[in-house]
């Protein structure tokens, strides 16, 4: 069976053009960073020890996208190479080049803007993605532990064999997903005495494994080379794991509780009777994942510059948890922690499944879940696609004796089950998405921050939690933040080159606004999300809580994300809540999808009912965020972890 990906170069000679073009004016060698090659640049040839060719990283990058995601950014290339018309911008002197990016910058043309972001995001990243970047700034990639803390233990092949077996194989539980959900219910299952099989589309990688360049470990680790979209004005970038451990393997580790007013909403308006008897699945998790609060005086100095703010405004504040033990230094979770200090669900849950008789499979893709009638019987896969360029793939299918259960989180889980034509009563199957949209807020401070030394998500300010408003400090590593900096050429370079000095925040919301997820008809995953005026007004406010804090702290200048606003200063900033941008003028990241299979006691309203089990279904049980039936306004991993447990008790018992 050939299951098609995609092979190839995914980048024509005209585009790469394009890339060393813009790369060659956007980078100049200033501020003792190097320059970027240009268009005279060869794919097969060294471009000289001072330049850094910016091509080859992102045309190996762009492998992993979607097809027709390559195809939109082929004609984005283009229609940026034309917007000099008639003259064409790869075609131009160094000197023209660099002036029409100052015009651009300054346009009142959103378009013309955000084209302008697009080739920033691609290009630099690319750029900072080169050793010698890193070097010129000082940025490295590492894990610390604190003084005693041990070295933690990672036997090899303590998941046992991942291949998939030739034809397929039986089981009493088939488990779709191998993150938070997927892996708590296979341990749970699997103590009871059950017959696991965990599925996972992802590969398997490790400490020992995991690639050391960032662009690389998005291909690796991400689904959709971690450019999974939620479209919309403005559209936001949705990244999530594809890996053995889901995304456990690559976000920040951050551990919250659910809030208490939100479980009781869903006890009283969704039927959860037990939502707010989690204590001791919640207990359970913080032991077993080894959460902690971070020590505010070894957190290093980009956490300690909000918690600084914070103090000086009087408002409220704490270090973070997270299951990462005596963690002091991490600037590497986004592409695999180098230790596996922190906890992911590869180095915990998954191997405690394996131990009590769980068996998981690597580079199985679910696609369709079986049926006899009404009772799901097993799972439809396609095995050998752990690298999602894959060509050839083979028909794999399982048969679980007892029950199927889909952790594929809020993408995932929707997606199998529409296609596997799951008829919910409510027809709310993929609606009532959710992502907690967030806004990357930077800083530039005489100090050295030096951000990478320290622990990457560390503190929070919470005075706006009443609000649906949470600020964390999260450092941003180079090739992910240096895109954000504002300028062009010379005036970019300066702050890029001082990124040392930069902190950063995220300012995330409890959204009200929704989205959906549906299959197109090419059966692609079609994401869209509508921001409401009042969750954009807020995060608005959130920026400028943001800046506030950071201008407290010391800031020189402040770094907004707002399209057509390049800084924010102290005195602009009362204007700025008085009079917010549109909401297509925010440039937003999310992390934390949710809610696509609610989770509901009324058949007419969700998806699946309080015990997990899919609606009109039998059988058939989610455990992930999916099931979430509201926004949390926090991290949602440890109530990911504490409902699947309390779903997978609850399979155990009914089989």
């Amino acid at each position: 069976m050939k299951w098609y990906r995609r092979t190839g170069w995914p980048l024509r000679p005209a585009h790469e053009r394009i890339l060393r073009a813009f790369a060659e004016a956007m980078a100049p060698a200033t501020s003792g960073m190097p320059g970027a090659a240009g268009p005279s640049g060869s794919r097969s040839k060294a471009t000289g020890p001072e330049l850094v060719d910016v091509v080859p990283a992102i045309g190996e990058y762009l492998t992993f996208w979607p097809q027709g995601r390559v195809q939109l950014l082929r004609l984005a290339l283009t229609a940026f190479d034309w917007l000099p018309f008639p003259h064409r911008f790869s075609h131009a002197d160094l000197v023209d080049r660099r002036a029409f990016l100052t015009r651009l910058d300054a346009s009142p043309r959103l378009i013309h803007r955000e084209l302008l972001m697009l080739l920033r995001v691609l290009s630099g990243s690319g750029y900072c993605d080169d050793s010698r970047v890193q070097i010129a700034v000082g940025s490295e990639s590492r894990c610390g532990l604190a003084p005693g803390e041990p070295l933690p233990s990672v036997p090899a092949l303590v998941l046992g064999d991942l291949t998939p077996e030739e034809e397929g194989e039986d089981c009493d539980v088939a488990i779709v997903g191998s993150g938070a959900g997927g892996s708590v219910a296979a341990a749970i299952l699997a103590e009871a005495g059950l017959d696991v099989l965990v599925l996972e589309a992802g590969p398997h990688l490790d400490r020992h494994t995991y690639p050391d360049e960032p662009l690389a470990a998005l291909g690796a680790l991400y689904r959709d080379g971690g450019l999974t979209i939620a479209q919309g004005l403005p559209s936001i970038p949705t990244p999530v794991g594809r890996a053995v451990g889901g995304t456990t393997v690559i976000n920040s580790g951050t551990c919250f509780r659910a809030p208490d007013d939100v479980l009781e909403h869903w006890r009283i308006a969704h039927g959860v009777a037990w939502a707010r008897q989690l204590d001791n699945e919640y207990s359970a998790a913080e032991e077993m994942l080894h959460v902690r609060k971070v020590d505010p005086e070894r957190m290093g100095r980009n956490g300690q510059v909000l918690r600084d703010g914070a103090e000086a405004k009087g408002v409220s504040h704490h270090p973070l948890s997270r299951n990462a033990g005596g963690c002091i230094s991490c600037s590497s979770c986004p592409y695999g922690c180098r230790l596996d200090q922190k906890r992911a669900m590869h180095v915990s849950y998954l191997p405690r499944a394996v131990a009590a008789g769980a068996r998981v499979r690597a580079g199985v893709e679910a696609r369709r879940v079986t049926f006899e009638g009404k009772r799901a019987t097993g799972v439809d896969c396609v095995a050998g696609v752990a690298d999602p360029r894959a060509v050839e793939s083979k028909p794999y299918r399982v048969l679980a004796k007892r029950a199927v259960i889909v952790a594929g989180g809020a993408f995932g889980t929707p997606e199998l089950l529409l296609r596997s034509k799951v008829g919910s009563p409510s027809g709310q199957l993929g609606s009532n998405l959710r992502v907690q949209p967030a806004c990357w807020v930077g800083a530039r401070f005489d100090e050295e921050v030096r951000g990478w030394d320290g622990v990457m998500q560390s503190y929070a300010v919470d005075e706006w939690r009443d609000l649906g408003i949470l600020l964390e400090a999260t450092f941003t590593p180079l090739a992910f933040g240096g895109h954000w900096l504002p300028g062009v050429g010379a005036e970019h370079q300066e702050r890029l080159a001082a990124y040392g000095n930069i902190a950063s925040t995220g300012v995330h919301i409890a959204d009200r606004s929704t989205g959906r997820v549906r299959l197109a008809r090419s059966g692609s995953l079609r994401i869209t999300y509508r921001l409401e005026r009042a969750d954009a007004n807020r995060l608005t406010f959130g920026i400028a809580r943001a800046a506030e804090l950071f201008y407290a702290a010391g800031a020189r200048e402040v770094y907004p994300q707002i399209a057509g606003l390049r800084t924010l200063e102290r005195s602009r900033i009362p204007g700025l809540e008085t009079s917010p941008p549109p909401s297509r003028r925010l440039r937003l990241e999310a992390f934390h999808p949710l809610g696509t299979a609610r989770m509901d006691a009324d058949e007419s309203r969700g998806v699946v009912a309080a015990n997990g089990s899919v609606h009109g279904y039998r059988s058939l049980y989610v455990a992930d965020a999916s099931i979430f039936p509201t926004s949390l306004g926090v991290n949602p991993m440890m109530t990911v972890v504490a409902m699947a447990a309390r779903v997978a008790r609850g399979v155990a018992e009914a089989t």
